[in-house]
């Protein structure tokens, strides 16, 4: 049963981000035609994606 946080393919997260980042953020996800979520998961499956420097 889905609810308001959570359903068969994602959950809701509350995260707090500065108010320069957000507004980096959403001008730059305007620049790729993408909302702000697509664009912040894309930035950290990139991270996921990269080998970690020890």
């Amino acid at each position: 049963m889905a609810t308001g946080n959570k359903n068969n393919k994602s959950n809701r997260k509350a995260i707090r981000f500065p108010h320069d980042l957000i507004e980096q953020v959403e001008e730059q996800s305007k620049k790729e035609n993408t909302n702000f979520s697509a664009w912040v998961i894309g930035a950290c499956r990139e991270k996921l994606n990269k080998p970690n420097k020890k």
